[in-house]
């Protein structure tokens, strides 16, 4: 089926026309793009590799595109907070909506420099490499447990029981959030992200609002502690620099940057070790690359993120700041874009036979992470975790197999998973 699309300038958000054919973004909301939307962006590369969506943007599809957009962040900087107050109507005048609009990802120069070189630093390669003893600790607990499960017969939820903890403990041992408030504190981040949903029903939006407070409380609390007996965690630095310097973190700042280090803290991570569990399942002679060593783990992590990466469109809207052409395809200034990571990772171009998984490829860096100033801060930790974890579970449970299909989430930014069942073969 092919794609059809219009050029000029990007309309303003309006609702579909129910008799057009379905936008890519409602195509990728239901089924069967929900499942694989691969297909979908194979046409999307080929036919509009920039998409002009109904919905008020303009779609980036190709590899060279994409890289280029997150490279010059002078030419596509984020959407000024005006323009979001417009794309989200339903959401404005609700804290939970200021959060996520003012978050790191969002920001520009030099709030964004200010803010990121404040948390950078506890996400050195030095700082991470230093979490590696505790990590290794946490999978091996994790694992022990799953496989006690296995062998007794049971069907495990894989999601629930490794790929979720996993991530979230590291996070909170990170931040200082205690284990008893970990579990409660985790599910609030789905129902918060309802509040920048262009389709939200009001009681998603109050139950986003609910969300924001119990974790807002839960914060401040925490940092009132760290004021009063700092310990060896990053609140306490972060509480340090504002007490010390308030023109560098201001009060508002310090807890949208606590709400954006946890809500992106472990959710993208258990998304990739799943997708790395599905692909041992799917193609069990791959699972020599987690016997090999280190650097073979890495290679199948990378491979991993590239052949199906969590985030599949790039957090963060952003505008044109001028006209520009890319792919033969002009983008007038002030046009929203968003970039299409999911996409990206499988252009032929510059991923031969992009559709197979193969840990072996060298070369073009994949764009999982993101790039330029908007580069994740969290990619070495989430690829730490994901090679500490991996070649244990192989080696604990070889015979693993699929139990089902994977539960999946319906989103777009993220191809996340609600469950994933798995067994040991008989």
């Amino acid at each position: 089926m092919p794609l059809h699309n219009e050029g000029g300038p990007a309309a303003a958000p309006a609702a579909p026309d129910p008799a057009a054919e379905p936008d890519v973004l409602e195509q990728l909301m239901f089924p069967p793009a929900s499942l694989d939307p691969y297909p979908l962006y194979e046409r999307l590369r080929a036919e509009h590799p920039v998409y002009r969506s109904r919905f008020g943007a303009y779609l980036v599809s190709r590899y060279d595109d994409v890289a280029h957009v997150l490279k010059h962040h002078e030419l596509f900087p984020g959407v000024p907070e005006e323009e979001m107050a417009r794309m989200f109507p339903q959401g404005v005048g609700h804290q939970a909506y200021e959060v996520l609009v003012t978050s790191l990802v969002g920001s520009n120069p030099p709030k964004h420099t200010r803010l990121r070189g404040l948390v950078g630093s506890e996400f050195t390669a030095r700082r991470v490499g230093g979490l590696r003893g505790g990590i290794e600790e946490l999978a091996d607990r994790l694992v022990d447990g799953l496989a006690e499960r296995l062998r007794s017969g049971e069907t495990v939820d894989l999601h629930r029981a490794v790929s979720v903890p996993m991530p979230l403990h590291v996070m909170s041992d990170l931040l200082g959030v205690p284990h008893a408030e970990r579990e409660r504190l985790a599910v609030l981040v789905p129902a918060m992200m309802n509040v920048v949903d262009p389709a939200a029903r009001p009681e998603a939006v109050a139950a986003a609002d609910a969300a924001f407070h119990e974790l807002g409380a839960f914060f401040d609390e925490l940092v009132a502690q760290r004021r009063r007996a700092p310990a060896d965690d990053l609140i306490s630095a972060l509480v340090s620099v504002h007490d010390g310097d308030a023109d560098r973190l201001g009060p508002g700042e310090l807890r949208t940057l606590l709400f954006t280090l946890w809500s992106a803290g472990f959710e993208t991570t258990a998304t990739g070790i799943d997708n790395a569990v599905v692909a041992l399942t799917r193609e069990p002679g791959h699972r020599r690359w987690l016997a090999a060593g280190e650097k073979e783990a890495l290679a199948f992590v990378d491979e991993t993120l590239r052949h199906d990466p969590s985030v599949q469109v790039a957090p963060g809207i952003r505008v044109a700041a001028e006209d520009v052409e890319l792919s033969g395809t002009k983008i007038p200034a002030g046009s929203h874009v968003r970039l299409m990571l999911g996409a990206a990772s499988r252009d032929p171009e510059v991923y031969p036979e992009p559709d197979r998984f193969d840990p072996a490829r060298t070369g073009t860096v994949p764009l999982s992470f993101g790039s330029g100033i908007h580069y994740c801060l969290g990619a070495g930790l989430s690829r730490l975790e994901m090679s500490v974890l991996l070649p244990r579970l192989h080696r604990a449970l070889p015979g693993l197999v699929a139990a089902g299909p994977p539960g999946r989430r319906r989103s777009v930014p993220l191809r996340d998973f609600e469950s994933l069942m798995v067994r040991l073969e008989k």
